[in-house]
């Protein structure tokens, strides 16, 4: 990583990392970040953990947000108006799991700070590929599936639509994002699609998450999030949606 990129522009944006019962993955991570001297451009949203997650961040000195309501989207919402209030340029949105790496967050801030693309999606290509082997058979197949449905529906060839990633601050008002649960980075792509953002993806690591995941880990969470991102996929391509410009523009579906 270019430490002139970290050192000149970790003012410009602000990570946004949800967390729900996280605990065994945090130490590590907040470690990470403290080195990296990412730390205080971090905030975590708490989405109602009943482990150490919050104790961790708290005791790290990391600004700490709590969002009640259940759903991946929600945290990161709460996260990211947070973060534009801030004055931030740019925002990322980061797991809390350890399988993102923190060292690439400003990797992925630099196109949008350099005025190259609007949204930077990070890619784990080799793990859907099968090449590094820490992603499990169903979840790969499912990305897999989205890859297809995303070309087939809207024209958008994503090798994999990975949670990190950094978005411009005026592209993230302007998608109105609505969706509360799995389907959040789903619409968040799909939307930038539709509005002829310039969408970048960039090839990063997956790491082996500390402990068991909410949605790939289970068969149960991985049907819920195919089934979320299904409707968001079917509601976008039929009906498309309102930007959040002061004069709301509809970009329109096959039946609007």
């Amino acid at each position: 990583m270019d430490q002139t990129v970290q050192q000149t522009d970790s003012d410009q944006f602000r990570i946004v990392v949800p967390v729900l019962n996280e605990a065994a993955a945090l130490p590590a991570l907040l470690a990470e970040l403290c080195a990296l001297d990412l730390l205080q451009v971090t905030i975590f949203v708490d989405n109602g953990s009943t482990d150490q997650s919050r104790r961790h961040i708290e005791r790290a000195g990391a600004t700490l947000l709590g969002e009640p309501r259940r759903g991946y989207g929600y945290p990161c919402l709460t996260g990211a108006r947070a973060a534009l209030q801030t004055g931030a340029a740019v925002v990322i949105f980061m797991e809390a799991d350890g399988t993102d790496d923190p060292s690439e967050a400003p990797v992925l801030a630099a196109p949008v700070l350099a005025g190259r693309a609007d949204l930077v999606i990070g890619s784990r290509r080799a793990a859907v590929h099968g090449r590094q082997g820490h992603m499990p058979l169903h979840q790969r197949l499912g990305n897999d599936w989205l890859a297809l449905a995303l070309w087939v529906l809207f024209g958008l060839r994503l090798s994999d639509d990975g949670p990190f990633r950094a978005v411009s601050g005026p592209l993230l008002e302007r998608l109105a994002l609505e969706e509360r649960a799995y389907a959040f980075p789903t619409e968040m792509a799909v939307k930038a699609r539709l509005l002829n953002a310039r969408i970048l993806v960039v090839d990063t690591p997956y790491r082996l998450r500390s402990g068991r995941s909410k949605i790939a880990g289970t068969w149960r969470g991985s049907l819920l999030a195919v089934r979320d991102i299904t409707w968001c996929l079917a509601r976008l391509r039929l009906c498309g949606f309102r930007t959040g410009e002061a004069t709301p523009r509809h970009v329109r579906g096959w039946l609007c």
